[in-house]
């Protein structure tokens, strides 16, 4: 891991560094050189370029303007840590570095600090679903339970006010060395407490007692993951057991395990999440305000099986501000809705939210996706009357696919009943129409007349082929502003070709908006 640190005192003389950090103080423009040929064959040194996963400022730091705008460019928003009476020393120019890459106070001593980056500031990120089929539940206490699809198992128990233990997940959890463990579990407890006793076992072990952990789920703190495993230096293993204690109905949804950053962010540093206070699902988001200029870019993720955020890199490289969604439930995502509207509610705030932080209006924003992420954009973006919204293989039919797999993709893609009855409640061919109606009716209503819509599609898509005509035919789209369609042969992954379009469009969007400095 690589840090810099700018100001009078450097701490690497003062504090103890593990052997994985590399130390630059003072060092920028970086004084080392590398060796490189010119077209004439002859070496010549070049000053080289290093990007930085951490830049503590502890001091006053005199770098240039040009200097201030070139660090920017080589360290994560959220990356940079400042002393808090180093603030009002710096020029115009480094407090606007601070306020682009959302530095963060420091708040702990030096030592401690220095101790945390590594679990704090990592690269990448990763996230996994253990799914309620693969609990394998006491025997000796369950006689009956019910699958309300793969993503939730429905018990009847009655505790008589003791613990009981239901079950233990076959699916055990592998904690990457050097690596916090989130746990998080999509539960509806009614009228129960519930627990997990985590066994923690070192490699070629069968596990030690001591090792064991229990969380309790009960005090329900939305922001806040249930547990965190702490990191070590070995790779380890954990199984995990659930134990429950009341009478009545009891939902266990989906179990997550994900690299955790001791409360600095989710997935990416800086990452959040909204969390349904029924069911305890999330989704997350990521904001960034890239050079505080219009417009702001929002993105959706599409399916993932790993959890976390897609096309980071594509928008940093706009960069403007950007906030992405990324959507962690049921086996690939539940296309940002929900049967009560929470998530949907939610996700129109956080972006309302945004543009107000940012002083944007809402013919400042971009609304996109592909796949998946498609529905969100264009139910929730149509709301927002923004200056564009963009989409790549259209999903608006959520019935229609549903209705779709006993002939034309059987097996292909069974989790559209899972989303369909999160979303509807049931699975009757009654309540699947009104799904579609019910998307068609609401986008119909917006007003478009300011907002451009792209839409690149499959002409043979296997999952939505009504969606192109859906919007050809929509009151809505033949007031709109402007409305582009382009369809490319095959079904909905023959050709990559259709998200490259996707992403000229942005660019050309983003050009409209002016050169960014």
């Amino acid at each position: 891991m690589k840090v810099l640190q700018l100001g009078l005192e450097n701490w690497a003389n003062s504090y103890q560094l593990s052997e994985n950090l590399k130390w630059y103080f003072n060092d920028f423009p970086p004084m080392e050189k590398e060796k490189i040929r010119d077209k004439d064959n002859k070496i010549k040194l070049k000053r080289k370029v290093i990007s930085y996963d951490v830049v503590l400022i502890t001091g006053k730091a005199d770098l240039t303007q040009k200097n201030w705008k070139r660090l920017k460019e080589l360290v994560p928003s959220y990356h940079v840590l400042y002393l808090p009476e180093i603030k009002s020393q710096l020029d115009q120019a480094g407090q606007l570095f601070l306020k682009e890459c959302a530095a963060q106070e420091i708040t702990q001593d030096p030592q401690t600090l220095i101790d945390k980056l590594e679990v704090r500031y990592f690269s990448g990120q990763s996230g996994m679903r253990i799914f309620p089929t693969t609990l394998k539940l006491n025997d000796r206490k369950i006689s009956s339970f019910e699958y309300l699809g793969t993503g939730e198992l429905k018990l009847n128990l009655d505790t008589h006010g003791q613990w009981m233990d239901i079950g233990t997940y076959k699916t055990g959890i592998f904690i990457d060395p050097n690596k916090l463990i989130n746990l998080w579990l999509s539960i509806k407890l009614n009228n129960f407490k519930a627990r997990l006793r985590i066994f923690v076992q070192n490699p070629g072990t069968d596990g030690d007692p001591k090792d064991q952990r229990i969380i309790d789920l009960t005090d329900f703190q939305k922001d806040e993951y249930f547990s965190q495993i702490q990191p070590s230096k070995q790779y380890r293993t954990a199984t995990i057991g659930i134990e429950v204690n009341g009478s009545g109905e009891l939902i266990i949804g989906i179990l997550h395990s994900r690299w955790g950053r001791d409360g600095v962010g989710n997935f990416l540093t800086g990452g959040k999440r909204l969390v349904n206070p029924t069911n305890r699902e999330d989704i997350a988001y990521y904001f960034n305000l890239g050079d505080l200029k219009p417009p702001l870019n929002v993105y959706f993720s599409g399916a993932r099986e790993a959890e976390g955020f897609e096309a980071y890199f594509l928008f940093k490289s706009f960069k403007a501000p950007m906030l992405l969604f990324t959507d962690m439930r049921i086996s690939i995502g539940q296309f940002y809705d929900d049967q009560d509207g929470y998530i949907g509610q939610q996700v129109l705030k956080t972006i309302k939210d945004t543009l107000a932080k940012l002083g944007f209006k809402s013919s400042e924003l971009t609304v996109s996706g592909i796949s998946m992420g498609t529905y969100a954009a264009i139910k929730y973006g149509a709301q927002l009357a923004p200056y564009a919204i963009d989409v790549a293989k259209p999903l608006i039919s959520l019935g229609y696919i549903a209705s779709r797999m006993a002939l034309d993709r059987p097996d292909g893609f069974d989790t559209i009943f899972d989303i369909d009855q999160q979303i509807k409640g049931s699975l009757t061919k009654e309540n699947l129409e009104q799904l579609d109606q019910d998307f068609m009716d609401e986008f119909d209503k917006n007003d478009l007349s300011k907002t451009r819509l792209f839409v690149g599609y499959m002409k043979d898509d296997d999952y939505d082929d009504l969606a192109i005509n859906k919007f050809r035919k929509s009151p809505a789209v033949k007031e709109a502003l402007q409305f582009s369609a382009k369809g490319f042969a095959g079904r909905h992954n023959d050709d990559p070709a259709v998200n490259y379009w996707f992403i000229d469009r942005l660019t050309a969007i983003m050009k409209e908006f002016g050169p960014r400095d």
